[in-house]
């Protein structure tokens, strides 16, 4: 990713309304992928935030942090978290066949050409029933601007993500729409953002922006009717996709 947008990243994720919101949806698939005294590596762990969430959340869990980004890495350090952080490549992880008991793989997948690829050395790394735990962004009609700030390769059609998990030896345990409520309404900014950017009036940056306060309080309060919906009925839909994933014992 571009620096500035690590930068904005450090400065928006701990009170923003949809960082807020993708840990309240991503909690509960933690709680059932993470066991007591997990060791689990958060595939670009960019600035920190997910390392100290499932620290402050699941304390027994044995915290890694990988990331090709010097600079993002020095975040994760400056926020104190107990991990182990290495700098690498997520297709070439440093660690032994069947180590990990848990995987994070967070709005990282996407940014790889060969997402097989990565989704295999994920594979190689979990132990048998160790399990994954991933987001992506959906739809390839959402792209925009902030896809491209972003250096991201692809947003992900419907069961795509699925079946290219199966394709590499995991087994889909679940998956979910995230950010579905507003999903409307971001279409609505990334076309009219794509459609600028093609006839050359184009934007830079992330769609992340500061809010007022009382807006920033309203949107996060969608995410707890998100996740009262999706504890009954799992909508398949969203923004993004969240899915929880396991290497068959």
């Amino acid at each position: 990713m571009e620096r500035a947008a690590y930068d904005e990243m450090r400065a928006l994720e701990d009170h923003h309304w949809w960082f807020r919101g993708k840990r309240r949806m991503l909690a509960p698939l933690f709680a059932r992928a993470l066991k007591p005294g997990a060791r689990v590596l958060d595939v670009g762990c960019g600035t920190g935030a997910t390392l100290s969430f499932v620290e402050r959340r699941f304390g027994s869990a044995r915290t890694l942090g990988l990331d090709f980004d010097a600079g993002a890495l020095a975040y994760s350090r400056g926020r104190d978290v107990r991990a182990g952080l290495m700098r690498g490549e997520g297709t070439r992880l440093p660690l032994c066949d069947a180590s990990l008991d848990g995987l994070l793989a967070l709005d990282i997948i996407e940014h790889f050409d060969d997402d097989g690829a990565l989704l295999a050395e994920f594979r190689r790394c979990l132990k048998p029933g160790g399990e994954l735990v991933a987001s992506v962004p959906a739809y390839p009609w959402l792209w925009s601007p902030h896809d491209e700030f972003l250096h991201h390769r692809r947003r992900y059609r419907g069961g795509e993500l699925q079946a290219k998990l199966g394709a590499a030896g995991l087994e889909v345990v679940e998956s979910h729409g995230f950010n579905f409520l507003l999903l409307p309404a971001v279409a609505l900014v990334r076309l009219v953002k794509g459609r600028r950017a093609r006839s050359g009036g184009g934007s830079e940056g992330t769609d992340f922006f500061e809010v007022p306060a009382p807006l920033n309080a309203a949107l996060a309060g969608l995410f707890v009717v998100e996740d009262l919906i999706t504890r009954a009925l799992p909508v398949p839909f969203g923004v993004s996709l969240l899915v929880r994933a396991r290497r068959p014992a």
